[in-house]
């Protein structure tokens, strides 16, 4: 009988163990960062990452938003009073966004192909040093050709 029960308790706590086990094992395979995020975050110190498809840079204002994170088409959203920088054309793909206005190094795992400038005045250059390849101005946007090396927003 001892042996039955100790067979018994052994069975009930390894189910024990593989029930709490599955939600952990949910739970870090929600926080794997799209491999944008990821890249970004290898690539520029001080990433938080808020979930799979977003992510935040406390000390600069930027926060990237995966092409994952969002229906089509309104991925090409950028907040009212924010710069953006987008993966593919026409304001498709991958974010980058700064709440702040400054010139922001763009890091080499990711590429530009649109900008954006949601705010009431000023502009935004795309360029590669520096030389401008492209620019927004206040409420508008613009695809980009070439390697963009940083954003430079001017008030």
């Amino acid at each position: 009988m001892r042996k039955h029960i100790g067979g018994m308790l052994a069975t009930a706590l390894a189910a024990m163990a593989m029930l709490v086990s599955a939600p952990a094992a949910s739970a870090a395979e929600a926080t794997v960062p799209h491999a944008d995020i990821a890249a970004m975050m290898d690539a520029v110190p001080g990433g938080v990452l808020i979930d799979a498809d977003h992510a935040v840079w406390p000390s600069t204002g930027l926060e990237m938003t995966s092409s994952a994170a969002v229906a089509p088409y309104s991925e090409s959203s950028c907040a009212t009073g924010s710069v953006c920088a987008f993966s593919s054309a026409n304001l498709g793909g991958s974010k980058l966004s700064w709440s702040t206005c400054s010139t922001f190094t763009i890091s080499s795992s990711f590429t530009v192909r649109s900008i954006a400038d949601a705010r009431s005045s000023g502009y935004l250059q795309a360029r590669n040093g520096t030389t401008v390849l492209a620019t927004a101005n206040a409420g508008a946007s613009a695809n980009v050709y070439g390697t963009v090396t940083n954003v430079r927003c001017v008030s």
